[in-house]
């Protein structure tokens, strides 16, 4: 069936579904308008019918995590082309595209879908007669499988059926047999191959690899050996793979090993360096040389085009771009070379001569889809926008129950919540098959979402016009929102900018954006866009209600990574310490050293997404904070990020608020915003509010550092005690035995709970709305001394959606006051940082990477001046071992 620009019956609906105030409390109220077409329904509230089914995590691979799901697992959803595979005429290539297979002219570029289904196809492999595509089928993110396709019939069947993930299927050059990547049976990828005959195995499994232990806990790649990306030699008897087998860092060399039953004990390195998953080689015609993708290591930010000899040797740089290219695949001529470029943004299929770098973009014209298909066309706004269109975030499963994104923007998959999503301008338009859609639109957590099912008919297009209700404005109450952790590129699929990040934010609702320059190993991407002076990019007079800030990310894996903003002359450098097999293995310079170096030059520092789950860091080895507490004490760390939901950071932030260490809380989701599967951004926020009110960078980290912020994934909380807000110190008589506290949550979201903590024990819950969506207190809380107090929030992991974020969760920073003049402190506090200095302390001295016992003396030294600070808290708390 084609579709073509005009479609065939056009069912215009006008959707009004955005909320008028009610006569209940403020929150999130009124009745949804009424629709004017049968073809629309609106689900309200969100919940009112079971949510979208939440992507899976691949629980059947134990190796590499979030890295290899972004730059190694086809990306499902996706909407453009992925890995390409030619046709034995080269008069077309095969790619995995919105969640089908198909097959692309390379002529005219009219693509024709091969496969269609529930589940989400990619990384086809043509077998050499043209007959057969051996392709990877995604379950939802619990399972991959291999399937083959019948070319003459159209006909698919199932090659595997089981818990594990299958990836790069490719046919041998006779036909007769497929290699491809299992992680099964361990959960660890290894290379197998096995015969063929008549789209079906023919013949049993052979491992070529197998399990196989570094011996240490490797960074990010853990201690399993990993075996990927296999290429076939053109005499069919070796094979070219890919291998971190004796490698510290990365995903590996390319090695060359005989394609037999353990050949892996024979393999030969052709090429080291250090790699992350995109080499992806394949072999020339004649077999004398192979072409890859490659950062050479640390010399790029972006992945080029290589080629080099099978049997070793230098390699030589076909392209030279300032953006990515990955996925090479020969012409059968050799005369051209497939790949993916994401030039200019999103992912598209691209040709380069071999001889001669003449490039062609394939732009993707006319599709053919497999089956009867419908269009849906979306346009949003909000009650405060008028006519104009709106970006906002949506969330669309289609009546075959596959994620749905338009061809020109990009599908991602938050990694908190699991639901896929794209970010919209305000108008979408999306080809689906007939059924009942799903969709929802979101924009950030002041304005009501929208959730309704579409009636979508065959050749026709549902037009819908959804009108998104503000219930609040808290930066017109002087409060502005913004993550304070958000990367841009980071050797994702998408080719990131400045420009759609504020995009995004946009669609999010954020006021602020705080892009961070971060290492990926040995390359530091977006360095270039540093600006030195410490305020806002240049790019934010692009608009009038937003400010972009570009820091950095410093990225130590042992004392754990932390945020510095505000750098008035240039980012710090090395960006990292503590990296195995390379020359900055040291523990040395520590956090301390790097943060005040940081300071020197008015940066804002913090400790981020440093702690998971519920359970005391202290009990588990201090997770990945592991220096907070020092720092905390020091001086040198300004706050501790939230970037997903979680109880563990209460403990040691409970035990600083404590003991009048003011240490801000935040929030920031660790979104990496070009790859596919990520925190989307704004996930995790922190609102705060400058001295002043206005929207500004310096203003903005003012309050920060001043702890006037709230944290949250969803939930709005807000808070005073005895009419000051967060941050605030109250000096009160030493008669005081109470005080007068105001707190409200609204939310977008069902919550479970809200209520009051003071001095780190709980002391009033208040009491919910009938819809779980609201909740207010005022009155007097009784107090017992100097302390503190903040509102916290939650909901449950069920009633999440749409949310990215595990289960719904906000809280203030607290309210500290003094009582007669007596500072705040806790014994039991202090004691606990002096026995997390004592666990970090024998952390580091069993480190195998220090240079010099003055590298060591320096950094214990450090530990001291801490050890000595919380001392004298604990002997001010009157406890036992203060000095």
């Amino acid at each position: 069936m084609r579709i073509g620009p005009a479609p065939l019956l056009v069912l215009s609906v006008g959707v009004s579904l955005g909320c008028e105030p009610g006569d209940g409390a403020p929150g999130v109220t009124g009745e949804p308008g009424l629709l004017e077409s049968a073809s629309a329904r609106p689900v309200a509230p969100l919940l009112a019918e079971e949510p979208p089914p939440a992507f899976g995590a691949y629980p059947g691979v134990r190796h590499g995590g979030n890295y290899m799901h972004n730059y190694y697992l086809p990306p499902a959803p996706g909407t453009t082309p992925w890995f390409p595979s030619w046709s034995p005429d080269g008069e077309s290539i095969a790619v995995g595209m919105a969640g089908s297979v198909w097959e692309v002219d390379v002529e005219t570029g009219d693509a024709t879908e091969l496969t269609r289904g529930g589940t989400y196809h990619s990384s086809p492999s043509y077998s050499p007669d043209g007959r057969w595509i051996a392709y990877t089928a995604d379950y939802g993110g619990e399972r991959i499988q291999l399937e083959m396709l019948d070319t003459a019939t159209g006909e698919t069947r199932a090659l595997t059926d089981d818990r594990f993930v299958y990836a790069d299927p490719v046919f041998s050059p006779d036909g007769t047999r497929l290699a491809y990547v299992s992680s099964g049976p361990n959960g660890f990828f290894n290379v197998y191959i096995r015969e063929v005959a008549d789209g079906d195995w023919a013949g049993p499994e052979i491992a070529v690899t197998s399990d196989n232990s570094y011996g240490n806990n490797r960074l990010y790649f853990g201690p399993m050996d990993m075996y990927i990306s296999p290429a076939w030699m053109p005499d069919g008897e070796e094979l070219l793979l890919v291998s971190n087998r004796d490698v510290p860092l990365g995903s590996g060399n390319v090695i060359r090993v005989p394609a037999r039953a353990d050949g892996i004990l024979e393999a030969q390195t052709v090429l080291r360096e250090q790699t992350l998953y995109r080499t992806r080689p394949d072999v020339s015609l004649h077999g004398r040389r192979f072409v890859y993708s490659s950062t050479a290591g640390a010399a790029d930010q972006f992945n080029n085009l290589y080629v080099q000899p099978t049997t070793g040797g230098e390699p030589y740089k076909l392209t030279f771009f300032e953006h990515d290219a990955f996925h090479p695949r020969w012409s059968p001529d050799g005369e051209m070379i497939a790949y993916i470029t994401n030039e200019g943004g999103l992912p598209q299929l691209e040709l380069i001569e071999t001889y001669g770098g003449g490039r062609r973009r394939i732009e993707i014209g006319e599709r053919t889809y497999a089956g009867p298909t419908g269009m849906l066309s979306v346009t949003v706004r909000t009650d405060a926008s008028g006519r104009d269109p709106v970006a906002a975030r949506v969330t669309l499963l289609g009546p075959d129950g596959k994620y749905h994104a338009p061809p020109d923007e990009y599908a991602r998959i938050g990694q908190r919540g699991r639901y896929p999503a794209f970010h919209t301008d305000g108008t979408f338009t999306v080809a689906l098959p007939p059924g009942e859609a799903d969709l929802t639109i979101l924009k950030g957590f002041e304005i009501e979402p929208q959730r309704m099912k579409v009636a979508i008919e065959a050749d026709a297009t549902v037009e819908l016009e959804v009108t998104l209700h503000r219930f609040a404005d808290l930066s017109a109450d002087g409060w502005h929102n913004g993550s304070t952790h958000v990367h841009m590129n980071y050797a994702g699929n998408l080719h990131n900018t400045l420009e759609n990040l504020m995009f995004m934010s946009a669609a999010e609702d954020q006021d602020i954006v705080n892009e961070q320059v971060a290492n990926k190993d040995n390359r530091i991407l977006d360095h270039q866009f540093f600006v030195p002076g410490g305020g806002e990019h240049p790019v934010s007079a692009e608009t009038e209600d937003m400010v972009v800030i570009v820091g950095q990310e410093y990225r130590p894996p042992f004392y754990g990574h932390v945020f510095m903003f505000g750098m008035r002359d240039h980012l710090i450098s090395p960006f990292t310490t503590g990296y195995e097999g390379t020359a900055i293995e040291s523990l040395y310079p520590s956090n301390t050293d790097m943060m005040r170096k940081a300071k020197d030059q008015g940066a804002t520092t913090g400790y981020v997404h440093p702690y998971f789950g519920d359970v005391d860091p202290l009990t588990f080895g201090l997770m990945g904070g592991k220096g907070f507490m020092v720092d905390a004490v020091l001086g040198t760390s300004d706050a501790l990020e939230w970037s997903t939901a979680e109880r563990a950071g209460f403990f040691p932030l409970y035990a600083l608020w404590s003991n009048d260490v003011r240490i801000c809380a935040t929030g920031g989701e660790d979104s990496i915003s070009n790859l596919h599967a990520t925190p989307l951004v704004g996930a995790m926020r922190t609102y705060v509010r400058p001295p002043d009110g206005r929207l500004t960078a310096d203003g903005w980290f003012e309050g920060l550092r001043g702890a006037a912020a709230f944290v949250t994934n969803g939930p709005l909380v807000e808070l005073t005690v005895n009419g000051e807000i967060p941050g605030s110190v109250l000096g009160l008589g030493a008669d005081a035995a109470s005080v007068e506290v105001s707190a409200s949550v609204r939310s977008i979201v069902p919550l479970t709970r809200a209520w009051l903590v003071r001095d780190g024990e709980d002391v009033l819950d208040l009491e919910l709305s009938d819809d779980r969506m609201s909740a207010f207190y005022s009155g007097d809380i009784e107090i017992d001394g100097s302390g503190w107090i903040h509102l916290r929030a939650e909901g449950e992991p069920e009633e999440r959606f749409p949310l990215d974020a595990g289960y719904p969760q906000g809280f203030t920073n607290p309210v500290w006051f003094t009582v007669g003049g007596e500072p705040i402190r806790d014994a039991a506090g202090a004691q606990y940082g002096l026995d997390w200095i004592d666990e970090l302390e024998r952390q580091a001295r069993e480190w195998p990477g220090w240079r010099s016992q003055s590298e060591q003396d320096h950094v214990y030294a450090q530990f001291d001046d801490a050890r000595d600070v919380y001392r004298r808290l604990l002997a001010e708390a009157g406890g036992a071992g203060g000095e």
